[in-house]
C-alpha cells in the first residue's frame, strides 16, 4: 500500500475532497513517517509471528507514492484512522478524539500480547 492510498481513505473519513483541503497532502508523508515510528513495536510483532525480519528503525516516508514497508492489512485498517486525526488535530478536537481512538483500536489488535507468570495471593 502506498502513502497516498492512506491519505485518499483519511480524506474519505473526514469526509473532504482533494481540491478542498490541497494544503493537507504536503503534511501527508509527515504524518505517515510518525505513525510509522508509533507502531513499530506492532510491525516487530507481526515480522517475528511471520518469521520475518523485524525491522530496528522505523522507515520515513518521503513521498506519499513511495510504499509503506509494513504489514499492509496493519496499514490498512489501522492507520487512514491516525492520519485523518493527525490532519485535523487543531481544528477538530472532537473528530479527532474519535479518529485517534479508532486508530488506538485498531491497533490494540496487532499488539501482542505479553504472558507473564501469575503470583499466589498469599505471597
Amino acid at each position: 500500500m502506498i502513502g497516498r492510498q492512506v491519505y485518499e481513505q483519511a480524506l474519505v473519513l473526514l469526509g473532504m475532497e482533494h481540491n478542498d483541503v490541497p494544503w493537507m497532502e504536503n503534511m501527508a508523508a509527515g504524518c505517515i513517517s510518525q505513525m510509522l515510528a508509533d507502531r513499530l513495536y506492532e510491525q516487530r510483532a507481526l515480522c517475528c509471528a511471520q518469521d520475518k525480519i523485524p525491522p530496528d528503525i522505523p522507515p520515513v516516508l518521503d513521498d506519499l507514492d513511495e510504499e509503506i514497508p509494513y504489514d499492509e492489512l496493519f496499514v490498512r485498517e489501522c492507520f487512514p484512522y491516525g492520519l485523518a486525526a493527525l490532519l485535523v488535530a487543531e481544528d477538530d478536537r472532537t473528530m479527532f478524539n474519535w479518529l485517534m481512538s479508532e486508530y488506538e483500536r485498531h491497533a490494540a489488535y496487532y499488539a501482542p500480547c505479553m504472558l507473564t507468570d501469575l503470583q499466589e495471593a498469599d505471597e
